[in-house]
């Protein structure tokens, strides 16, 4: 079993690269928003990675409001149970997928 100082670093872990893994797609999401309106057309595989980005940013909205509020990200645990996909895809675990 993990101490309580080790889940508390491997949590800081895992906001650290879901929020590192979120800017890199924010990022990709940009480039292809200019090639679109530059006349460009997406592949189908782009399409659905920028449909996948553009909804990962607009559910990053409420989980701010639990980082920003001072202890309301106690009850993210709750929030989670109850809107099973409001976290991004790029916070999802490999037991979560």
């Amino acid at each position: 079993k993990k101490s309580i100082g080790q889940r508390i670093a491997d949590e800081l872990k895992h906001y650290y690269h879901g929020f590192r893994l979120l800017w890199i797609d924010t990022k990709i999401a940009a480039r292809m928003l200019w090639r679109i309106l530059h006349g460009n057309t997406l592949s189908r595989r782009e399409r659905r990675q920028f449909l996948r980005i553009c909804a990962d940013l607009f559910r990053l909205v409420p989980f701010l409001v639990f980082l920003v509020v001072p202890f309301m990200e106690f009850l993210l645990p709750v929030a989670l149970k109850l809107f099973p996909n409001m976290l991004p895809s790029t916070f999802e675990t490999k037991s979560k997928k």
